[in-house]
């Protein structure tokens, strides 16, 4: 299916989950699933991001239909990347830091009714210090992490490595110094990119 196709789908299931919730009264929170995967010099977010019922679902379908329909999926894409990412502030001792990529890709949950994005966003790593991911929505955040074989993350002291956390306002992880040659350090300005792969 291409992406017009499948964000006409996606446009078209998220318009009768709607109306059906509404009509049945069932609700359904938003719901974010996070995976941090910890690498040399960098440390990827996947984020897994399926709108709710109410206000901000009946906002991305606005905003959708607000668009001419040869940028339909573009702007269904780039919404609902923009809620996954809304809720979560990534930090290093304290400091904010910017992605230095991001890439989405959205289609259907499994029972083909409800929207859902993947979001793929990557952040440098130069130093020890301490990782935070922050999400200013708990109830609707879990998190996990993985050590992909960098030795970043100092294990006595992290929590469990590929358990979930849900409820979590902020998922620390201490990290050691990458070791061997340093991480180069990223250009000053960074490419934001939120295309399908």
């Amino acid at each position: 299916m291409t992406g017009r196709g499948m964000a006409a789908g996606v446009a078209s299931a998220l318009a009768i989950w709607l109306a059906g919730a509404s009509a049945w009264g069932h609700t359904f929170p938003p719901l974010h699933t996070v995976v941090v995967q910890v690498e040399r010099c960098e440390v990827a977010l996947l984020i897994g991001y399926a709108a709710g019922t109410g206000e901000p679902t009946e906002r991305i379908i606005a905003r959708v239909a607000s668009q001419p329909k040869s940028h339909a999926a573009d702007a269904l894409r780039d919404t609902l990347a923009a809620y996954a990412l809304a809720p979560l502030v990534v930090r290093v001792d304290g400091t904010p830091v910017v992605p230095t990529s991001v890439r989405a890709k959205i289609g259907l949950d499994a029972g083909g009714t409800r929207p859902v994005v993947v979001v793929l966003a990557t952040f440098a790593l130069r130093g020890a210090g301490r990782l935070e991911i922050a999400s200013r929505d708990p109830r609707t955040t879990r998190i996990s992490w993985q050590d992909r074989a960098s030795g970043r993350v100092v294990d006595r002291t992290a929590p469990a490595q590929g358990r979930w956390f849900s409820g979590v306002a902020s998922f620390l992880l201490p990290l050691a110094a990458p070791g061997g040659s340093s991480c180069a350090t990223p250009a000053s300005s960074f490419s934001r990119s939120a295309r399908s792969r």
